[in-house]
């Protein structure tokens, strides 16, 4: 897409960070309204086809921007698709909410939940007489330069309930840092974000008691950014390769039936390991066209392939929960030259380095 070049061109021409933001900004408001990003369907999956199209595109020739616009598309349909029984306070509030995103085209953004080294530290939440107060930092928040609202989770203080929140990113009390990565990953727009008494109002929340509930809501929303995250590297893949693995449609076909499938109150334990799985295979696909690609001296269209085994969920952590054995992998890419087109093909050299984080989930 052209104006996904002019974007790259912009940013990394800007003579600062300062510009490179401002570049970065204008930019996408340029290529929004070319994009689907607040896809509909009576079934999940038409919602996921219809967000894949744009993710698609973009993951083809920008990964970094692809990653961007789906810290977006992924929490709108995890909003939209949910399970909520018919008469409850929280469908009311996520129609309100919904409603509201549409009628705006407001952007949303997702603050980052899991490290490569397994450690969180949650935001606080503090009930006050208008709503809450959220203090705390996140580490990882893409779109930091454009989104309008940011979903997390926070802590309620004094007490075990967890906080479900759609806060306004672009208030006083919102301090977004510089940009954590250089390179052609700035394009993800991803940030460290600080909440210093933030106000969020009544019905722009949801007290969750039951950590039950809680780790259901969140393993559906990380099945969703399984997908995601393999809708855009396997995209990446074929337009490299230019081909597909029947082994990769298949599960992403059985994802998508699982999704169709799974209701409030059900295990949402057979739709998590199958995106998981999906998600591996794809990583893999995409360490060895890096291995194959790099071997050959093509380093710059290998780049990026290798940050997907560290995203949420990270490779190592599907394979200790599944087993290696089980999956029949390993989990260094297997040798990678029959992956490629024959002019591409030579011996392996090591993959792209694993980045020190895990991107948004």
């Amino acid at each position: 897409m052209e104006l996904v070049a002019e974007i790259v061109t912009q940013v990394s021409e800007a003579a600062d960070e300062r510009a490179a933001r401002h570049a970065y900004r204008r930019a996408i408001q340029r290529l929004r309204p070319k994009l689907q990003l607040y896809p509909v369907g009576s079934q999940p999956s038409e919602v996921f086809e219809q967000a894949a199209v744009t993710v698609r595109s973009l993951g083809a020739t920008c990964l970094p921007l692809a990653i961007a616009v789906a810290m977006h598309l992924y929490p709108f349909c995890v909003l939209q698709c949910v399970p909520i029984p018919l008469l409850s306070a929280a469908r009311l509030k996520r129609a309100l909410l919904m409603r509201t995103i549409r009628n705006r085209s407001l952007i949303l953004a997702n603050t980052g939940s899991e490290r490569t080294d397994g450690t969180t530290t949650p935001l606080i939440a503090t009930l006050a007489a208008d709503g809450i107060r959220i203090d705390g930092r996140c580490e990882y928040l893409s779109l930091s330069s454009v989104a309008d609202v940011v979903l997390f989770k926070a802590q309620l203080a004094d007490s075990s309930h967890a906080v479900l929140c759609a806060a306004d990113l672009r208030a006083n009390t919102v301090r977004i840092g510089r940009w954590k990565f250089s390179g052609a990953m700035e394009l993800s727009d991803t940030s460290p974000v600080t909440f210093v008494g933030h106000r969020v109002p009544r019905g722009h929340y949801l007290v969750v008691p039951d950590d039950a509930a809680l780790s259901c809501i969140s393993d559906y929303q990380r099945a969703w950014f399984h997908l995601f995250i393999a809708e855009i590297y396997h995209a990446r893949v074929e337009h490299l390769r230019g081909a597909s693995g029947d082994e990769v449609s298949q599960l992403r076909q059985q994802s998508l039936r699982l999704l169709d499938d799974f209701s409030a109150g059900a295990d949402v334990g057979p739709l998590l390991r199958t995106t998981a799985a999906l998600k591996l295979r794809v990583s893999m696909l995409a360490q060895a066209t890096a291995v194959a690609l790099r071997s050959q001296g093509l380093a710059a269209e290998a780049g990026g392939l290798g940050y997907i085994r560290s995203q949420p969920t990270a490779d190592a952590k599907i394979l200790r929960t599944f087993g290696a054995a089980s999956l029949g992998v390993s989990f260094r890419p297997s040798p990678a030259a029959s992956l490629l087109p024959r002019r591409h093909q030579a011996s392996a050299l090591p993959p792209d380095p694993v980045p020190t984080h895990a991107s948004c989930a």
